[in-house]
């Protein structure tokens, strides 16, 4: 067994080593960091739960389960392929290492307080690697960014403080809290689920909350948008799934339909919209960045299709688990593929000196390297079979059908229009005759053979998804506490 404190200890170490060390040094520690969260993940068995003495009102205790587990592996993921694949400062390194070390804190507390400190601490890194390495209206949405989240996180403290004082506990354990919610006053319970709902909704982010995403990616540097798209929004979802189902489902509300509907509502709108929005694009890192949010929309529908069937009483246990796992699927399938596209974004832009489709053209020509992989990336973020995003989108798929009946066909219909804007792009950028004005083009080789690692995966992961999950012990673990 890895102790949780072994490995906070380890990477505050690390982190100080980092600040302390001569250049260069940070690079191979925010590596070691990763590797250090692998280990700590595989030596537990993706399985524990972590007590230790509580700090007055705080409750020290902290829990590896299937969803946490899968998102520390991604999260040890990006921060290997960050080290790999870009040369960033050491200050930007030391700001990686922070977020990692909160983000770890994050999916791992079982205490409400110490949950919004490592939320917040998430911030601080994140707008310093927008504001001080982004582009020419870094500071617009830098401040943006924080606004909007800031704002969510104002709603989730005031909803904890009031499952705090209103059950009148004595620590903010969650398993204590959570298993509360129903004795206190009705009005008292829809302002804590809206709190915390309304942020986790802000951080995935889903329409129409969504703003800040899209100036944020374009405005980041290359490896922050990296970070800030495969990781900040696993930060709503795992809220969702870890949080807001069994706050929901603990509560006086656990029998109403009515919220469920609206989160899958909300979930086909951010769908639809960002489908839309992204067709007329022609900035290839804006229109990704409402790929994201689209690619978001199918966790948002699973958690309200999951809420729905849980709520209504269904006896569909098959569509519940398509649902919750292939909603934990699609986290860190998302994760990857985005990290990727985002890197081949940046290659691209160095290589031809812009970011705009309709300026590029024909680089399959004399970058075929890069168009190989551009065409690989693009397939998985629509969902080809073959690729690790097919498994979770088809999984919430098939699940929701049990939820949507025909109303599902607009999810097909902004499936039909996310791989629609994808192959405009490709037929626009690297097929058809080569636009001579961009003359003679090169493609950094070691930028591209860093993309393997991610492709590797994502070929490995759709191919054989019981990888993941079989990795996991599915059988042998509780369903969260919903589930027999």
């Amino acid at each position: 067994m890895f102790e949780l404190s072994y490995l906070m200890l380890l990477l505050v170490i690390m982190l100080i080593i980092s600040l302390v060390a001569r250049r260069g040094v940070a690079r191979v520690i925010t590596a070691l960091y990763s590797l250090v969260l692998f280990a700590f993940v595989v030596a537990n068995n993706m399985n524990h739960t972590f007590n230790y003495s509580n700090i007055g009102i705080l409750s020290l205790q902290f829990q590896l389960n299937f969803v946490s587990s899968v998102l520390l592996l991604l999260l040890s993921f990006v921060g290997l392929y960050i080290s790999i694949r870009f040369k960033s400062t050491p200050g930007f390194q030391i700001l990686t290492q922070f977020l990692i070390f909160s983000l770890a804190g994050l999916f791992t507390t079982r205490d409400f307080l110490i949950f919004y400190i490592f939320w917040e601490m998430v911030l601080i890194p994140s707008f310093f690697m927008i504001g001080m390495w982004g582009g020419k209206n870094k500071d617009y949405a830098a401040m943006k960014f924080f606004i909007y989240t800031h704002v969510g996180s104002v709603f989730m403290l005031l909803g904890i403080f009031t499952l705090y004082f209103q059950e009148g506990a004595s620590s903010f354990n969650m398993n204590n809290l959570i298993a509360g919610i129903s004795s206190i006053p009705i009005a008292y319970q829809a302002f804590a689920l809206f709190g915390f709902i309304f942020a986790f909704l802000i951080k995935l982010p889903s329409v129409p909350f969504h703003s800040w995403l899209p100036d944020t990616y374009v405005e980041s540097p290359s490896e922050g948008t990296v970070l800030i798209s495969s990781l900040l929004s696993k930060m709503g979802a795992f809220g969702l799934l870890i949080l807001f189902i069994p706050l929901y489902l603990n509560s006086s509300f656990s029998g109403n339909t009515v919220v469920p509907e609206i989160i899958i509502g909300l979930g086909i709108l951010s769908l639809l919209y960002s489908s839309f929005v992204a067709l007329y694009q022609n900035d290839m890192k804006r229109m990704m960045s409402y790929a994201s949010i689209g690619h978001m929309a199918f966790v948002t529908i699973a958690v309200g299709g999951f809420l729905y069937l849980v709520a209504s009483g269904s006896s569909d246990i098959i569509a519940e688990k398509l649902l919750f796992y292939g909603a934990v699927f699609q986290l860190i399938s998302h994760g990857i593929i985005i990290s990727m596209i985002f890197s081949l974004v940046d290659t691209t832009e160095k290589a031809t000196g812009t970011r705009l489709i309709s300026s590029m053209g024909g680089i399959a020509r004399k970058l075929p390297g890069l168009s190989f992989l551009i065409l690989a990336a693009f397939l998985a973020s629509v969902a080809i079979p073959g690729f690790s995003g097919f498994v979770g989108e088809i999984s919430i798929l098939l699940g929701s059908y049990a939820v949507l009946k025909y109303y599902l066909i607009f999810v097909l219909l902004g499936v039909v229009v996310t791989a629609s804007y994808h192959m405009f792009a490709l037929q626009r950028s690297i097929f058809g005759p080569y636009n001579e004005y961009l003359g003679d083009i090169k493609a950094n080789k070691k930028e591209l053979y860093s993309a393997i690692l991610p492709l590797a995966i994502i070929f490995l992961l759709g191919i054989y998804p019981a990888l993941l999950f079989g990795f996991f012990n599915l059988t042998a673990l509780p369903f969260m506490g919903v589930l027999p």
